[in-house]
């Protein structure tokens, strides 16, 4: 897999669209106007062919603005990346709630693009601009590759995690500040992989990976490693153990007094800082000061995933009548990405916030923890803090002082302030808060200890590995809290 520099600069036009019923309002620097009738959006849309077109959130409310039989979504592993209008081959793709909370949305945009126009990256999918800045950041090409079916035994999402489904009291929420990127920076990663004695030593502060099998105490307060049990679910496990993990991880799962015993090794055959110069021009966007800082971090958040891309699950949705109420759906043949080759990078990545979260977090923080999710806890309000606490990035920070604390779930709770305690904020992932209101709203009586709302890993309440009965009452349950 090769990552070069960024070289061309294609000027591009870029327009924030908001829909509605038959109604589609459009800004651009030329100005804004509200179209309302078929014929006129449809015009619209024709003048903005070349035009690089947002939502601020969701892309399927486009569809009713002309009548959804001329739109086709496409998708990706379920979720939805962009919205086409058939008839004039305009895209659209969704800044993901990023600049909701802007006082102007368009200007806050306006003004993250210009931060990107700086170093030659034109407007694009978040995803697209994720990449670009990466490439930006490099002075020369770099090349990294491993083999993909080893990378993918070792990489895992977050952890996402509960003590129980209840109400609490006097809870205080933390997370760490840039969790993703300054793990990124931290240390050097692995352009290339060698086979190595099983008697090397597995040093947290090398990006190298080995098989091994594992005993873990249930002892222990929090199981250190995740196992996976399908495709679309992982476990933290106890007792005995068998798979491909980081040697940051292993490492951690040694010092809590976990037996590792090696049977394959690799080391880096390269290392590579790969991220620095990127996560310093990152953190410019970051102090962007009228909004456009919350799309430069989803921009800078998405860089990881890059390196864990696929070209499966993809597919199509199109709508056979106008009212968008008869969907079909088109499964699209697989095709194989470059990026394959970097999932190492991508599981390198995930296990140095997965045991920063581990070791500083549910083992440094002192304190009843009753929520975890990715780089965040949710703990007793006189708990100590994680050593590692500060306003640095990278370090763990105080974001919320909750009065009462309702949890249905891994990532999905709601809680009051102590400031206004009769007002709830709402959290489901991956949702803006009145979409994760109505989520609340749809499912009253849904509790569970499955992140069944993940978009990535979904997390099974951890257990044995001994316990399979227990483990298929799990599965059951994940097929019937996500039907």
């Amino acid at each position: 897999m090769k990552i070069e520099p960024l070289s061309r600069f294609h000027e591009r036009e870029f327009a924030l669209l908001t829909p509605g019923h038959r109604r589609l309002y459009v800004e651009t620097k030329w100005g804004k106007q509200l179209f309302t009738s078929k014929r006129d959006i449809e015009n619209a849309l024709t003048k903005l062919a070349n035009t690089t077109c947002y939502v601020a959130a969701g892309l399927q409310q486009l569809r009713h603005t002309t009548g959804a039989s001329s739109w086709c979504l496409s998708t990706w592993r379920g979720r939805d990346v962009r919205m086409t209008h058939i008839p004039t081959g305009v895209s659209v793709t969704s800044l993901q709630s990023t600049l909701l909370d802007a006082d102007d949305q368009f200007g806050a945009l306006a003004e993250c693009l210009s931060w990107l126009r700086q170093f030659g990256i034109a407007p694009g999918s978040i995803s697209a601009m994720s990449w670009k800045l990466l490439r930006a950041s490099l002075s020369k090409t770099v090349v990294l590759g491993f083999d993909p079916d080893i990378s993918e035994k070792a990489f895992f999402g977050g952890r996402q995690e509960i003590s129980k489904p209840d109400i609490y009291h006097h809870f205080k929420s933390l997370d760490i500040k840039a969790a993703y990127p300054t793990a990124m920076a931290a240390q050097p990663i692995a352009l290339s992989l060698r086979s190595v004695a099983t008697s090397t030593a597995l040093d947290p502060n090398v990006a190298g990976l080995a098989e091994a099998t594992v005993f873990v105490p249930d002892t222990l307060d929090y199981a250190p490693l995740p196992v996976r049990i399908n495709e679309q679910a992982i476990q933290f496990q106890y007792h005995e153990l068998n798979g491909i993990w980081t040697w940051r991880e292993l490492a951690a799962a040694q010092s809590l007094g976990c037996d590792v015993t090696v049977t394959k090794c690799w080391a880096p055959r390269v290392e590579y800082d790969l991220f620095g110069t990127w996560w310093e021009m990152a953190q410019q966007g970051r102090s962007l000061r009228n909004g456009g800082d919350q799309l430069a971090k989803a921009i800078a958040n998405a860089t990881w995933g890059q390196f864990s891309m696929r070209g499966d699950e993809r597919g199509e949705t199109y709508w056979s009548d106008d009212k968008g109420q008869l969907p079909y759906s088109i499964e699209l043949e697989p095709r194989r990405l470059p990026h394959v080759y970097g999932l190492h990078v991508a599981a390198e990545i995930t296990s140095r916030v997965r045991t920063q979260t581990l070791l500083e977090g549910l083992y440094g923080a002192k304190g009843f923890v009753a929520h975890v999710d990715t780089d965040g806890l949710i703990i007793t309000d006189n708990a100590i803090l994680p050593k590692n606490s500060g306003d640095d990035f990278g370090q763990w920070r105080v974001k919320e002082n909750i009065t009462k604390l309702d949890v249905r779930a891994p990532q999905f709770y709601r809680y009051t302030k102590p400031d206004d305690e009769t007002k709830w904020y709402y959290v489901a992932s991956g949702q803006s808060h009145d979409q994760a209101v109505a989520t609340f709203a749809r499912n009253p009586d849904k509790v569970t200890k499955i992140s069944w709302l993940s978009r990535n890993d979904i997390c099974l309440e951890p257990g044995s590995s001994r316990d399979t009965g227990l483990l298929e009452m799990q599965l059951a349950e994940l097929r019937k809290v996500v039907a």
